[in-house]
């Protein structure tokens, strides 16, 4: 329950300081006036929505902090506990908001935020028995059981559905826009299809084999939805891609000749023509960012910013992942997928338009690391390699034992 929790705080104070836009103020103290004038306010529909949103999104603070509580103490001073500590984070983050505009530090807000970490306390204490039942369910199944797969998986859903531009064009605007003038040039349809097909590889792993197609389709049928996301633009070269790769998941014949070897390869294939497009190279050389991430905090804008970091780590952890499983282990595809990107990066010195730096095989690396630490921790998925078993009986994983072919070794692992 307390990773949950710290979670739920994570995803709250990624939510409170959103779109991350720092701002140097002249002095701390300036906050006690901005939370004094928080008090004037006019009750207009917009305020209303506010106290509603407020009024909601602590209760799950206080809820999982009272089911992290132990029994024994009394059930006042599980909410009593909760309550406080729902508004500590609430209070930490409408002061953090002075620094990061349009975000706005309110008193209202804090005090609406404690009521709601109380009544999530209340719902814990109250239902504490059911919610520990039920979580512990869930951690029979194989959803229960963290995994570098899974941590793949929701880095797509953040690249995906993550807000990006909220100043950009409406969703009716580009999807005129996209066909007017559709962009599906090979290149492009076929660094969509690989990154879909790893896309099924990651589910295949997480969910099983039988269910990674469906798995898979239904994420298809959801890409529409991107166009209602602030900033998402989604183009005609991804859905070709996607409707590719769903339809070689779902054909039995091209599913039996799919291997994670070949997914692998796929995927270090379109890093080549995703990184060296459009492919015009010029005689002149231009500028090498040595400084790790310069560019993206540079920016003066992070939401999109933020959205290419998703992206790129689902990119380059996917096909880490791949790679890994196809029998290099995760520190000889991390190190291989490094020295692509740098050889890559290098490349780009000759191609005008494209930023030259150190950010891409250095995010590698760091992912490399994430997922050695899932695998050395809660045991190395199945991987896309083996027919896994139905989630409600998974069983965890086996004491690790020495000099076995596998992932660590090089050993090679059946298709799929």
């Amino acid at each position: 329950m307390r990773r949950v929790f710290y979670l739920i705080c994570a995803l709250i104070a990624y939510g409170s300081l959103y779109p991350f836009h720092f701002v140097a103020r002249a002095s701390p103290l300036g906050v006690l006036a901005v939370f004094a004038d928080s008090l004037q306010f006019t009750l207009d529909r917009s305020e209303i929505h506010d106290l509603l949103v407020n009024l909601l999104i602590y209760i799950p603070v206080g809820f999982f902090y009272v089911l992290d509580e132990r029994d024994r103490r009394p059930a006042w001073r599980r909410c009593l506990n909760a309550t406080l500590a729902g508004a500590a984070l609430s209070l930490c983050m409408e002061t953090a908001q002075y620094w990061f505009a349009p975000r706005c530090p309110s008193l209202i807000d804090l005090l609406t935020n404690t009521i709601s970490a109380g009544a999530g306390a209340i719902l814990g204490v109250v239902f504490a028995h059911r919610a520990r039942h039920a979580f512990d369910s869930l951690t029979e199944t194989v959803l229960g059981h963290p995994s570098s797969a899974l941590f793949l998986g929701i880095l797509w859903f953040a690249t995906f559905f993550n807000p990006g531009d909220w100043g950009g064009p409406g969703a009716v605007q580009h999807i005129r826009a996209m066909l007017a003038a559709p962009h599906f040039a090979p290149g492009h349809v076929f660094v969509s299809f690989s990154q879909w097909l790893g896309l099924g590889a990651l589910a295949a792993a997480v969910l099983g084999r039988k269910r990674a197609p469906a798995v898979l389709l239904w994420a298809g049928l959801a890409t529409p939805l991107r166009f209602v996301v602030p900033g998402q633009r989604p183009e005609l070269h991804e859905f070709l891609g996607a409707a590719a790769a769903i339809g070689v998941w779902y054909a039995p014949a091209f599913r039996k000749r799919l291997s994670t070897g070949m997914i692998a390869f796929l995927l270090a294939s379109g890093l080549v023509v995703e990184e060296l497009r459009p492919w015009h190279f010029s005689s002149h050389a231009g500028a090498f960012l040595w400084i790790p991430f310069r560019s993206m905090l540079g920016s003066a804008d992070w939401a999109p910013t933020l959205l290419v970091l998703f992206r790129k780590s689902a990119v380059y952890g996917t096909t880490v992942w791949a790679m890994a499983r196809a029998g290099l282990g995760v520190p000889g595809a991390t190190a291989f997928v490094a020295l692509q990107l740098t050889v890559l990066e290098m490349a780009q010195i000759f191609l005008p338009g494209r930023t030259a730096e150190t950010t891409d095989p250095i995010l590698a690396v760091v992912l490399g690391v994430i997922l050695l630490q899932f695998d050395r921790k809660f045991g190395a998925d199945p991987g896309a390699g083996n027919a896994l078993p139905d989630p409600e009986v998974r069983t965890p994983p086996a004491a690790p034992r020495p000099a076995t072919p596998g992932i660590w070794t090089g050993g090679r692992r059946p298709g799929l």
